[in-house]
């Protein structure tokens, strides 16, 4: 395997940005839930994907409370705190 200096400091940097970034996103939601982790996150955000392409495939746009409800149920499902 071929291993450079520069692809090594590469990866080493994107890791360390990675957890960085992760632990800047999950600042927010700590102050409510402070067992918040990286999963939760990770699941936070397919959620909110998931919904986003679910109310692409609608033929009309639905109500903005009825989207509100659908990203809140969305992105709890793979979380902790649901069960």
């Amino acid at each position: 395997m071929n291993v450079n200096p520069t692809a090594v400091t590469n990866a080493a940097n994107l890791s360390l940005f990675m957890v960085n970034l992760s632990q800047l996103l999950m600042c927010d939601f700590r102050q409510t839930d402070p067992d918040f982790g990286v999963l939760d996150l990770k699941s936070y955000y397919r959620g909110c994907r998931y919904a986003t392409e679910l109310l692409k495939i609608l033929p009309k746009k639905p109500d903005d409370i009825l989207v509100a409800q659908l990203f809140r149920n969305m992105v709890a499902f793979g979380q902790h705190s649901c069960g």
